[in-house]
C-alpha cells in the first residue's frame, strides 16, 4: 500500500493511498455486478444506481466507465470517469419521462474488463414543457380585439405529461413609465391549440403579449414577448372579381375590384399577390405588392405552359386581411426544350435504334419528334440527308451502311420544333463487343439447313444471343436481289453453337449465303460468312416430299382417322342418351298406368260391395221368349280384364225402389231388337274417343237412356275406371245360349259404359246376382 501526502511549512496534509500488488499473475478484472436502480432515486432528469466491484485480477482497480442506451438508441459512453473506491453514480442531464439502461465497465493496470449484465430498463419522471410555442402572431381584428396564433408544442415536447397540457396566454398594457404590475392570463387546456382571441382591450394602446405552454409539472419557458398597437382593425374584406388572363406563354395579367368600405376597417394601404406553380404545390408561394388605387397587374417571368395558383389580399397599418379564393389559370404554349438523353441501342451492322426522353420543358403538348440523320463523312456513293417525323420516343433506322459514321439530331415539336440535340454513331461493333464467330459452316438436311460454328472471346458481357443474316443470290438473269444482307432471325437463348433454319422461312428454289453476328450488351460481333451457298427446294417439293417427312401426328390420314373416331364417339354417345331418356319416358307411363288400374279396380270393388247390401230382387221381362243372342256393341278401346271382374264378382242387385217399371220402358229397352233377342245398352254420355262416339252414335240415336233406369245405374261408373276400361282390348269371346243347354247361365260384359247380359231362351232361372219375383 502505498501512501502519498503534500507537504507545506504548517505541516502534512491529507494522504491518498494506492495498493500496489507485487505478483507475476496478474489478469484483466471482472466485470462489475449489474446496476441496481432504487426507484427513489429517479428523478425527471437524473437517475442514481449502485453496483458491486468483481474480483480485481491481483491489479488495484484504477476507474469505472458507464454507458447508457436513451429508448431505443445504441450505447453510448459517459465521458466522466468514475473513482476506483466508489460504487455508485448519479447521472445526470438525462430526458424527462425516457427510458433509460445502464451497464459499467472496470479497469486495471492491464486493462478494461468486460461490459456488466444491463441494469433494467427504468423511465425518468415527467417535467413541465422544455419548449415554448413558436411563431407567435398578433393580429388586431377589431379596435378592441386582436387575434394571437402560434404553433403547437410537438408531442416529444410535453415531457411525457401531455394530458394536463395547455398553453396560457399572457398580456400588459405598455405604459410609458415603467411600472410593476401583474400580466393578464388566458388560458387553453388543449395542446393542440394554436390561437385564441382577446377582447375588450383599451383603444389607442400598445400590448405585449407573450404564449407558454404548461402541464401539471410545471410551464415551459415563456416565447418572446410580441407587441400590438391597439385602436385599428386589419381588413375583414378580400378583393373581389378578380380575373387572371395569360398574356403570353410567360406572362398573366390580373385584374379586380377593392373590397367594400365597411370591410376595408380604415384606410387600405396595398394589396398582395401570391402566386405558386402546380409544380410545386408544397413550395413558397412568391409576393408581389402593388398600392392601394392599383386594379390590374401584370406577372412578368412565368415559366412556359405552366398552370398558377394565385390568391390575393389587401393590408392596412394594422395587418393583412384575410386571402380570396384561389384563381388557376395556365400561360400559353411555347416552342419546346431540347430532348434529353439522346442515346442509341440495338446496334447492327446496316441497322440501329435511336432513343431519347421527353424535353424537361416541354412548353405545351408534344405533337412529335422530327429525327434527321446522314452520313458524318460526305459519300457521293450513298451520302444523303434523311428526315422523318415520329410520335414515339424512339425510331428504328434500318438500311444503312456497314461501319459507316452517321450523325443524328432529334427537335421536339408543340406549335413549332425545338432546339436539336445530336450525337454520332458507327455501325457494327462497338466497343466491349464480342469477337467474330469462328468456323461457320452449314449442313442441309430434307427440310431445312442447320449452321454450326465455334464461339470466340465474349467481350465485356456474357453472349445474349445471335443475329442470323441471308442474302439472295441471283441465279437467273431475270433475278433482281439487293446485295444487302437481311435479318432473317434473332436469338435470344445466350451461348449456343449451332442454329436450325427451316426452308419455310425462306423462299423456294433460291440461292443463299448466311452469315453470323454475335451480341452482348455493347454491341455486335464483326459477321462470320459461311463458305457454302444453299439452293432451297423447289415448292412442289415442300409441299409433297416434306409432307412425308414429317411425324405421323402431322400426317393427313392420321387426322382423318382421328376425325372420324371422334364423330362415331359422339354419335354413340348421343345414342346412348337418347335410349335413356326414351327407357325412362316410357317406364313413367307404364306406372302411371299401372297405378291409375289398381286405382280403378280398388273403385269398382269398394262401389261393387257397397250397393251389393241394397239389391232386392227384381225380375226381367222379355218381349220374345226363344233364345237370347247376344248383340256386340263394344267399341274398339274395350278393357281387357274388364270381363273377367265382373264374372268373378256378380254386380251388385238394385233395392226395388231405385227402379221404375213401365210397360214403355219394357218396349224401349228390350222389343224393339230385331234378332228377338233381350238387350240391355246403355251408352254415356261424355265419351273421351271421338271414334267410340261415331260409331255408337246411330245407336244411341235407336236406344235413347232414360235417365233412372237400371243400365243407368251402372252405366255412371266411376269415370276413372270407365277410362280404365277403354285403353284395354275389347273382348271377342262371346258367350251364346240356346234351348239346348242344360242350365241357365248369364253372361254380363261392360265396354264403353255398356251392360249386356244374356241367358237362355225361355228359361226362368233368375240371373246370377238377382232375385227372382213375379
Amino acid at each position: 500500500m502505498f501512501l502519498v501526502s503534500a507537504r507545506t511549512r504548517l505541516g502534512y496534509g491529507q494522504s491518498v493511498q494506492a495498493p500496489v500488488y507485487t505478483t507475476n499473475n496478474r489478469e484483466l478484472p471482472a466485470p462489475p455486478s449489474r446496476p441496481s436502480i432504487s426507484h427513489s432515486q429517479i428523478t425527471s432528469t437524473s437517475i442514481t444506481f449502485s453496483w458491486n466491484p468483481g474480483r480485481d485480477g491481483f491489479a488495484p482497480i484504477r476507474y469505472y466507465t458507464v454507458q447508457y442506451t436513451e429508448g431505443k438508441n445504441g450505447w453510448q459512453t459517459i465521458q466522466e470517469k468514475i473513482n476506483y473506491s466508489g460504487n455508485s453514480y448519479l447521472a445526470r442531464n438525462l430526458k424527462p419521462f425516457t427510458s433509460y439502461k445502464f451497464r459499467l465497465q472496470a479497469t486495471n493496470d492491464i486493462g478494461a474488463s468486460g461490459w456488466s449484465e444491463s441494469s433494467e430498463d427504468v423511465r425518468t419522471l415527467p417535467a413541465a414543457p422544455i419548449e415554448p410555442p413558436t411563431d407567435i402572431k398578433v393580429i388586431p381584428i377589431t379596435t378592441k380585439s386582436v387575434r394571437v396564433e402560434w404553433t403547437p408544442l410537438f408531442p416529444d415536447s410535453w415531457s411525457g405529461d401531455a394530458q394536463t397540457g395547455g398553453y396560457r396566454i399572457k398580456y400588459r398594457q405598455m405604459a410609458d413609465i415603467p411600472t410593476a404590475f401583474s400580466l393578464q392570463q388566458k388560458e387553453l387546456r388543449d395542446t393542440l391549440s394554436r390561437d385564441i382571441v382577446l377582447e375588450d382591450l383599451q383603444v389607442d394602446k400598445n400590448y405585449e403579449v407573450l404564449v407558454v405552454a404548461f402541464n401539471a409539472q410545471g410551464e415551459s419557458p415563456p416565447s418572446a414577448p410580441i407587441t400590438v398597437y391597439v385602436g385599428e382593425a386589419v381588413p375583414t374584406g378580400n378583393p373581389k372579381n378578380i380575373v387572371a388572363e395569360a398574356l403570353s406563354s410567360t406572362e398573366i395579367k390580373l385584374s379586380w375590384e377593392s373590397p367594400e368600405e365597411e370591410d376595408k376597417n380604415g384606410e387600405l394601404l396595398g394589396y398582395k399577390i401570391f402566386y405558386r406553380s402546380d409544380k410545386d404545390p408544397e413550395g413558397s408561394d412568391e409576393i408581389e405588392v402593388v398600392g392601394a388605387a392599383t386594379t390590374s397587374y401584370e406577372l412578368p417571368y412565368l415559366d412556359m405552359y405552366t398552370k398558377y395558383v394565385i390568391t390575393m389580399l389587401c393590408f392596412n397599418p394594422a395587418g393583412d386581411g384575410p386571402k380570396s379564393q384561389p384563381v388557376y389559370v395556365r400561360t400559353r404554349e411555347d416552342l419546346p426544350g431540347p430532348v434529353a438523353k439522346l442515346k442509341f441501342s440495338d446496334i447492327t451492322m446496316n441497322s440501329l435504334k435511336v432513343i431519347w426522353n421527353e424535353p424537361p420543358r416541354p412548353n405545351g403538348v408534344i405533337q412529335g419528334y422530327l429525327v434527321t440523320y446522314e452520313t458524318a463523312q460526305p459519300d457521293e456513293n450513298f451520302s444523303k440527308q434523311v428526315k422523318q417525323k415520329v410520335t414515339t420516343p424512339y425510331l428504328l433506322v434500318t438500311s444503312l451502311e456497314e461501319e459507316v459514321t452517321y450523325k443524328f439530331s432529334v427537335r421536339a415539336q408543340t406549335i413549332g420544333y425545338g432546339p436539336e440535340v445530336k450525337a454520332n454513331v458507327t455501325t457494327g461493333p462497338q466497343e466491349g463487343s464480342p469477337a467474330r464467330p469462328k468456323d461457320l459452316s452449314l449442313t442441309k438436311t430434307v427440310s431445312s439447313v442447320t449452321l454450326h460454328w465455334r464461339n470466340s472471346h465474349s467481350g465485356k458481357g456474357p453472349i445474349l444471343g445471335y443475329y442470323i443474316e441471308e442474302r439472295k443470290i441471283a441465279s437467273f438473269e431475270w433475278q433482281m436481289y439487293s446485295d444487302k444482307w437481311s435479318v432473317l432471325m434473332k436469338t435470344e437463348t445466350g451461348e449456343v453453337e449451332e442454329y436450325t433454319v427451316s426452308y419455310q422461312n425462306l423462299l423456294p428454289s433460291t440461292q443463299y449465303e448466311f452469315r453470323l453476328i454475335t451480341y452482348n450488351e455493347y454491341g455486335i460481333s464483326y459477321p462470320a460468312v459461311a463458305n457454302e451457298k444453299i439452293v432451297t427446294p423447289s415448292k412442289r417439293f415442300l409441299e409433297y416430299g416434306y409432307l412425308q417427312q414429317r411425324p405421323f401426328y402431322h400426317q393427313t390420314w392420321f387426322m382423318v382417322t382421328l376425325a372420324a373416331v371422334s364423330i362415331v364417339l359422339i354419335i354413340i354417345v348421343i345414342a346412348a342418351l337418347c335410349v335413356k331418356s326414351k327407357t325412362y319416358k316410357y317406364k313413367r307411363i307404364v306406372e302411371d298406368l299401372l297405378s291409375a288400374q289398381e286405382a280403378a279396380n280398388k273403385t269398382m270393388e269398394e262401389s261393387l260391395n257397397t250397393d251389393e247390401t241394397a239389391f232386392s230382387t227384381f225380375e226381367m221381362r222379355q218381349s220374345r221368349r226363344g233364345t237370347m243372342s247376344k248383340r256386340s256393341t263394344l267399341g274398339r278401346r274395350s278393357v281387357v280384364g274388364a270381363t273377367a271382374v265382373v264374372n268373378a264378382k256378380s254386380p251388385p242387385r238394385p233395392a226395388p225402389a231405385s227402379v221404375t217399371y213401365s210397360d214403355d220402358d219394357t218396349v224401349k229397352g228390350y222389343d224393339e231388337n230385331p234378332d228377338d233377342s233381350s238387350e240391355l245398352t246403355e251408352k254415356p254420355t261424355d265419351l273421351s274417343s271421338t271414334a267410340s262416339e261415331q260409331e255408337s252414335e246411330s245407336e244411341n240415336e235407336s236406344h235413347p237412356s232414360e235417365p233412372h233406369s237400371f243400365v243407368n245405374h251402372y252405366a255412371n261408373v266411376n269415370d276413372t275406371l270407365r277410362q280404365s276400361w277403354r285403353r284395354q282390348k275389347p273382348v271377342r269371346n262371346y258367350s251364346s245360349y240356346t234351348d239346348s243347354e242344360a242350365e241357365g247361365s248369364a253372361v254380363m260384359s261392360l265396354n264403353g259404359g255398356q251392360i249386356i247380359m244374356n241367358n237362355m231362351a225361355g228359361s226362368r232361372a233368375p240371373l246370377p246376382g238377382f232375385s227372382s219375383f213375379v
